[in-house]
């Protein structure tokens, strides 16, 4: 799975030669601090500047260049990188705490960029050093994503975490249960490495979120990959998100020790995700992970929010699903309304296609099992949307679609081979879906008096 959630949404693709976007007529961006750091702050504000800001202050190719340059290549690279810069670290290194959540990673003292271009642009035998100015950028986005990945590890260790999905109030809602884990460590990997493919059930949501979704979609798909089934505990949704969330905590961990260098042997960064989706000049695993410029952006910005807040946002829809599914709730293409206006417009009716040229009427209605004539159909209460809304289901046309879709596919499992922004996997909603239609079945048209006849007839969609 893990290359599957990993090219969920492609970073841009690196389309010039690193040795080309060096330099241009006017020369290096870094012959002087006014090219180099001045009017940047702004763009930190949006993923398309701050990956402007990584690519045109040439940090991406530098820090590709002086990882292949080391003769450990990316183990240890920042304090490698830290003590090349000052032209030896005396002491200790102040990149030393970057690799943990808690860390200052106070690199350099945190000096601005026009205070670091001055002291280390050149080395001491007075040789212009070019990475003493390019990599004050490199060591900004180092410190971003520690600050990040920490904002993501409270995130998933906090208790409203959990409650914030308000399970035991859409079992309520939706007259469920939260027995319904099958898969469960498939789909919440592909629920983060959606990104806002899935938030964009919510109307008003944007995209923007592409540049994210690699990073922490990969992390989750590593967990999905490493954990094996019986580490989790799926008595509940609940019980297994807690699980879940304890073993990313613990990818989150490890992935910022190993983005900062923190391993023994340089095959150990393969691990590390891949934004790029591979279509990249860049060769090392570490260059291609900072290589969206994503860690640049400032903490505070809309686009962080959303990143951290898309694991709420992408979790609780299919939660909302599967609590409605172990309440019988299911969509029907309703026969019996032969056009749109017998369709009407009453909530939840939509008229769609099933296929080319087939179109009906759905709808959600209720099963019951033990109901007249071994099962009863009833159409579902404005309350029921109402409450698919409140667990951001809010937008049923790509809701329905999603459930039509994976009737049709052939073994009705969650497939990840369709994913792009408003693309849903197939199987991520699995509703049962059924045609209804009247019962035209030779005793339901007998003259006798005490027929048993169901006024329904219903077959499941395939």
């Amino acid at each position: 799975m893990k290359s599957s959630i990993a090219l969920l949404v492609l970073a841009a693709s690196v389309n010039a030669s690193p040795l080309l976007k060096r330099q241009d007529d006017n020369g290096h961006v870094y012959d002087n601090s006014d090219t180099l750091c001045k009017d940047k702050a702004w763009l930190l504000g949006t993923p398309e500047g701050a990956a402007q800001v990584w690519k045109d202050t040439t940090a991406d190719t530098e820090l590709d260049i002086a990882i292949g340059s080391q003769w450990q290549h990316e183990v240890n690279w920042l304090k490698n990188l830290e003590d090349k810069v000052v032209g030896g670290v005396s002491g200790s290194y102040s990149s030393a705490d970057c690799g943990v959540t808690d860390g200052s990673c106070d690199i350099l003292g945190g000096m601005s960029c026009e205070d670091q271009f001055v002291k280390y642009g050149k080395d001491k035998d007075g040789n212009e050093n070019v990475l003493g100015k390019t990599s004050y950028w490199i060591f900004k986005a180092v410190r971003g994503l520690q600050v990040k990945f920490r904002m993501l590890k409270t995130e998933l260790t906090a208790q409203t975490m959990v409650t914030g999905f308000s399970i035991g109030s859409m079992v309520s809602d939706f007259q469920g249960n939260e027995d319904a884990t099958a898969d469960v460590i498939k789909w919440i990997s592909a629920a983060i490495g959606l990104g806002e493919t899935v938030a964009g059930l919510v109307p008003g949501i944007s995209s923007g979120f592409e540049t994210a979704a690699g990073i922490l979609g990969g992390v989750f798909d590593i967990v999905a990959e490493e954990v094996k089934p019986e580490e989790i505990d799926t008595a509940t949704i609940s019980s297994a998100l807690v699980s879940i969330f304890e073993k990313a905590t613990e990818k989150i961990d490890n992935t910022l020790k190993l983005a900062v260098g923190g391993a023994d042997n340089a095959e150990a960064f393969g691990a590390l995700p891949d934004p790029t989706g591979g279509d990249t000049w860049y060769k090392s695993p570490v260059a291609k992970f900072f290589s969206t410029g994503w860690f640049l952006l400032d903490n505070d910005s809309a686009a962080v929010k959303n990143a951290i807040g898309s694991i709420t946002n992408n979790i609780k829809p299919k939660i909302a699903n599967n609590v409605m599914k172990t309440a019988n709730l299911r969509l029907v293409a309703d026969k019996r309304l032969k056009d749109r206006e017998a369709c009407g417009y009453a909530t939840g009716r939509q008229w769609m296609a099933l296929k080319e040229g087939e179109e009906y009427c759905f709808y959600l209605m209720r099963f019951n099992p033990s109901g007249m004539f071994g099962g009863s159909w009833t159409e579902a209460t404005e309350d029921v949307y109402e409450n698919m809304a409140k667990y951001n289901l809010g937008n049923r046309d790509p809701f329905y679609r999603g459930v039509i879709d994976c009737a049709l596919s052939a073994d009705k499992e969650l497939k990840l081979d369709n994913l792009g922004f408003n693309r849903i996997p197939v199987c991520f909603f699995d509703l049962e879906a059924w045609f209804i239609d009247r019962n035209d079945d030779p005793q339901c048209n007998s003259p006798m008096v005490n027929k048993v006849c169901n006024p329904v007839k219903t077959n499941p969609i395939m």
